[in-house]
């Protein structure tokens, strides 16, 4: 707000005034007063007038700076009202009356979604525990018949379990605090846990996997990089080139980070969509044409995922040759539960 946007915001009172100027000075000049006192008294009230104009612009300037200032530091911006002192104008004080009434009206709308968003969480998170049972029990059975629809049946019990669990991470993205521990982990393990985890995947379709890299340290949680290297590792497969896929683990040490790289030399991603691969439910060309039931939710999950254990992650691809993935890990070894 700037004086000219206060003047004009006044305009009915300057209006007023220039009016009871005007009568105000030919009343003086119809009792022959002299032309000078006239003149004195215009430029007295004139004087005064923007005296009070000023005081009052440097006194709401000031005042609707201190909010602006108040709603910039404040997270949650709807909670204004509640922070915001009110002025000592009547008028002031019945905005900021009215502008409490509505926010403790917000407040309540958003604590009863919040509940219920809570409970709907809750409910998915019982319902996914509850189903791992029956699934379990049918690996189980698959495993004892050694036949080859038994090994089909748990290739299919498998990808239903991934689904499983990527509704899970998925529920449980924003509060990941109540479910992870940072602390030291053997990442060459982590890794070779992950591809055990998808070994019937890669026998059934041919693939191979190479594991070239020391073992190393990095301070994360395991269970959730084993689910992003899940993945990573099912993305692979599922575009694959026909004969001769495989994919190659390595890794880079930095001056204070570890870089996990994977790369495979599968059909690759087109230049237009490798900006968007992390975007939620974006399939891209591949997810289209190679399996029209993709959703898009994996590598954004796994790219949520990253943000909340400070890695880095980062996709390089060349159409038709090669996919990298590169997990990059803060260098240090303190322990800390967030």
């Amino acid at each position: 707000m700037n004086f000219g946007e206060y003047c004009k915001d006044k305009w009915p009172i300057l209006l007023v005034n220039a009016a009871a100027m005007l009568a105000a000075g030919l009343f003086l000049i119809s009792l022959d007063t002299t032309p000078s006192a006239v003149w004195l008294i215009l430029i007295l009230w004139v004087l005064v007038l923007g005296i009070c104009l000023a005081v009052g612009y440097v006194s709401r300037r000031r005042y609707f700076r201190e909010i602006f200032q108040v709603l910039e530091e404040l997270e949650e911006r709807y909670l204004i009202g509640e922070v915001m002192k009110p002025g000592h104008r009547l008028e002031d004080k019945l905005y900021w009356n009215i502008l409490q009434r509505s926010n403790k009206s917000v407040i309540e709308k958003i604590h009863e979604l919040e509940k219920s968003q809570g409970e709907y969480k809750e409910y998915i998170e019982s319902w996914i525990h509850e189903i791992k049972t029956p699934m379990t029990a049918a690996k189980l059975i698959c495993e004892n018949r050694r036949d080859e629809a038994g090994k089909q049946l748990l290739l299919e019990l498998d990808e239903i379990q991934d689904q499983v669990e990527k509704i899970l991470y998925y529920v449980r993205m924003e509060q990941v605090y109540r479910d992870y521990l940072i602390h030291p982990v053997p990442l060459r393990e982590t890794v070779l846990q992950a591809a055990r985890g998808q070994k019937r995947h890669f026998i059934q379709c041919g693939m191979s996997i190479e594991v070239d890299m020391d073992e190393v340290t990095v301070s994360t949680d395991e269970k959730w990089v084993i689910f992003i290297l899940g993945q990573i590792f099912s993305n692979s497969r599922k575009y694959r080139r026909p004969a001769g896929a495989k994919i190659r683990i390595s890794m880079k040490t930095g001056e204070r980070q570890k870089s996990l790289v994977i790369e495979d030399n599968g059909r690759g991603i087109p230049a237009k969509d490798l900006g968007r691969i992390f975007q939620k439910g974006f399939t891209g060309k591949n997810g289209r044409e190679k399996n029209s039931h993709a959703t898009g939710m994996g590598l954004y999950i796994c790219k949520r995922l990253c943000e909340k254990l400070d890695i880095g992650i980062v996709c390089q691809s060349k159409e038709g040759e090669y996919t990298r993935m590169i997990l990059t890990f803060p260098d240090s070894d303190h322990e800390k539960i967030l």
